[in-house]
């Protein structure tokens, strides 16, 4: 796994105001604000982080593999741990620490800095601070103390590794590198509402290259957030044709009861249609299905249309269907035994030698 990064430098507008507010230095931060646990240890370089402790209950979650994820009672404590490594070519000083993060446009993204929130309040590290040899690891320990009076709810967090360079002699600017693990604490008694999402409908276009695209639009219906991938199968298209599967390009985060679109790129060789589309998105383990027909407009248009889900038969419903069968099943056997019961029976004669 790799490490996701994109560099964000501060404004000159911003700069000015910095220096002018503080004679401290100026921080611009080459920070992914997506975090992610997705590095591997001894490739690339800068400093990765990834996540050691995965629940027994999830373990197969791909979710739960790569972040923090959970629903805690008010009271309770949990304890995670992460890898720190550092794939650069120097020692390097490490500040660890959580991050308040929020989700924005469909993605998930850490607040600048150390910033807190009541889940970044609960959350303490027994090594904040690391010094590491090159190509070093080190294990730290994360506790998340939910307090008592905690309030119910899903939040939103990172646990970071940061190095910073530094500060240069004549702009004061302090150049800052990190890398982090999402956290999604849901409060709440039990297991906490459950996480579930539905495809309404799809938008299919092209831009004004003639490069055809689909838009699913999803509504998180659960009560927990998403992280949302998956492929698009176009079948039965001109002459039977068949094209895909086409993965989504990125992942979409939703938060509960959010709406929002989950691009699927697609090849620019595909022709108008009319096309059936399959579009499959998963979240963690949660999988549907949607199917519609459609054709691609021309270039620099869309066209909107309705799908048809993945049925889903309701619990009433199955302990019906259960019940009808078991008397159906019962009939049967009352009817075979009658039957037997009324069968005359044959008597054949006793000789006696």
């Amino acid at each position: 796994m790799r490490i996701h990064v994109f560099r964000r430098l501060l404004t000159t507008a911003g700069l000015l105001l910095a220096l002018a507010l503080t004679s401290a230095p100026a921080i611009a931060l080459a920070a992914d604000n997506t975090p992610s646990s997705t590095s591997t240890p001894g490739s690339g370089t800068g400093i990765g982080i990834r996540l050691l402790d995965v629940p027994a209950a999830t373990q197969t979650d791909p979710r739960a593999r790569s972040y923090i994820i959970d629903n805690l009672p008010p009271g309770t404590t949990i304890h995670r741990r992460v890898e720190v490594q550092n794939n650069t070519s120097s020692t390097q000083t490490v500040q660890v620490y959580a991050g308040a993060a929020h989700i924005q446009d469909n993605s998930f993204v850490g607040d600048d800095g150390a910033a807190k929130n009541m889940l970044t309040t609960w959350t303490s590290l027994d090594h904040p601070t690391l010094t590491m040899a090159p190509g070093g690891k080190a294990d730290v320990a994360a506790t998340i103390a939910v307090p008592a009076d905690a309030p119910e709810g899903e939040q939103y967090a990172a646990i970071w590794a940061e190095i910073r360079a530094p500060a240069d002699p004549q702009t004061h600017i302090v150049s800052a590198s990190r890398a982090g693990v999402r956290v999604y604490l849901s409060v709440g008694p039990g297991n906490g509402p459950a996480a579930d999402f539905s495809i309404t409908s799809v938008t299919a276009s092209r831009d004004k290259s003639g490069a055809p695209s689909i838009d699913a639009a999803v509504t998180n219906s659960g009560g927990r957030a998403l992280d949302l991938s998956g492929t698009v199968m176009l079948t039965a298209g001109p002459g039977g044709l068949s094209a895909g599967p086409f993965p989504t390009p990125k992942t979409i985060t939703l938060p509960p009861g959010s709406q929002g679109a989950v691009p699927l790129a697609l090849s620019p060789t595909i022709p108008n249609g009319p096309w059936t589309v399959t579009i499959t998105l998963h979240s963690g383990l949660i999988t549907h299905t949607a199917t519609t027909q459609l054709t691609f407009p021309q270039a620099g248009q869309s066209n909107n249309v309705p799908v048809s889900t993945d049925p889903l038969i309701p619990g009433w419903l199955m302990i019906m269907i259960a019940a009808i069968a078991l008397l159906g099943a019962g009939l049967l056997l009352w009817f075979l035994l009658q039957r037997r019961r009324s069968r005359p029976q044959s008597h054949r004669a006793e000789i006696t030698l």
